[in-house]
């Protein structure tokens, strides 16, 4: 494979796995998920929305002792133009990636709420040299834990290991979700009037270790949420990933940066359930695909 390829595989691997979810204290977050070519996918994104989830407290926020929420959100991606070492953006190898996470959040006492998050990973590269794997992507497990708060702001840290469910999958398509990582994470959540209306702002900076060829990244997610009326919230978020320098073996060469923008609203469908739909794209990035996509959300508050 020639350096085009290998940006190709080091930039779509790391992508799309920020773990943070932004969310604000009234209620909502996001997901990182881009427009897909798997039409059937988003067929059963939308009837899972259908299905539920609910309005909570989240991102910085941890959850109630005895309460928390049930969070299904789904990613797909399609690219087919890159961004080189020069940040110029040209042709480059298509590829489809659907991603697929159930995140389960539970307030163990008023200040740790625990975390799961089993995936499902879909990945298609086009020519030249086809590859795809479809089978379980990251499993996550981790904590949350207030540090700080008062009446409109709090600090929280965060520590997430992710586990590998490709296996040995011998597929190109699995390059960069086969080794174990750890997230570290802080957040800070500010609840705000914006022209007399509720806003949030979710802050979120993250350690990324990643134990294998791929380098480790420092990830800044960035979320501002509006509720302009009662049920309805209107999202915009930021996502950067920077590399730090370059991995190791064939595909891991180069350093890479990506920064992408994600606008959209959230609707809740009653007190417990929340439904979200927001479009996303890369901006502006090196050695990384530029990628545009539909996020597709649920969440279920108990």
């Amino acid at each position: 494979m020639g350096d085009h390829l290998r940006r190709r595989i080091v930039a779509g691997r790391a992508c799309l796995a920020s773990w943070g979810l932004s969310r604000g204290k009234i209620h909502l977050a996001g997901t990182a998920l881009n427009w897909p070519g798997f039409g059937s996918a988003l067929v059963l994104f939308a009837l899972l929305l259908l299905a539920g989830a609910p309005s909570a407290r989240g991102g910085a926020w941890t959850q109630e002792e005895g309460h928390g929420q049930v969070i299904l959100q789904g990613s797909a991606t399609y690219s087919a133009t890159e961004f080189g070492p020069s940040y110029d953006l040209y042709a480059s190898r298509p590829y489809d990636k659907v991603e697929v996470t159930l995140v389960f959040e539970y307030g163990a006492t008023d200040w740790l709420t625990l975390l799961a998050a089993p995936q499902f990973l879909n990945v298609s590269f086009g020519d030249p040299s086809p590859s795809s794997y479809a089978g379980p992507g990251y499993q996550d497990l981790g904590a949350r834990v207030r540090l700080w708060r008062d009446a409109a702001s709090v600090v929280s840290a965060q520590v997430v290991g992710r586990f590998s469910g490709t296996g040995n999958s011998q597929s190109a398509a699995a390059v960069g979700y086969e080794d174990p990582e750890l997230d570290l994470r802080l957040l800070y959540g500010l609840s705000f009037t914006l022209f007399g209306k509720p806003a949030f702002l979710d802050i979120q900076l993250a350690q990324r270790m990643r134990f294998g060829p791929p380098p480790d990244e420092l990830h800044l997610d960035l979320t501002l949420g509006w509720r302009v009326v009662e049920r309805w919230q209107l999202l915009a978020q930021s996502f950067s990933v920077i590399s730090e320098g370059v991995g190791t073996g064939p595909y891991f060469g180069d350093s890479y940066e990506y920064y992408k923008l994600q606008m959209g609203a959230a609707y809740d469908l009653s007190a417990a359930i929340t439904v979200q739909l927001s479009v996303v794209g890369t901006v502006f990035a090196r050695n990384a695909p530029q990628e545009n996509g539909l996020v597709l959300a649920a969440y279920y508050r108990f």
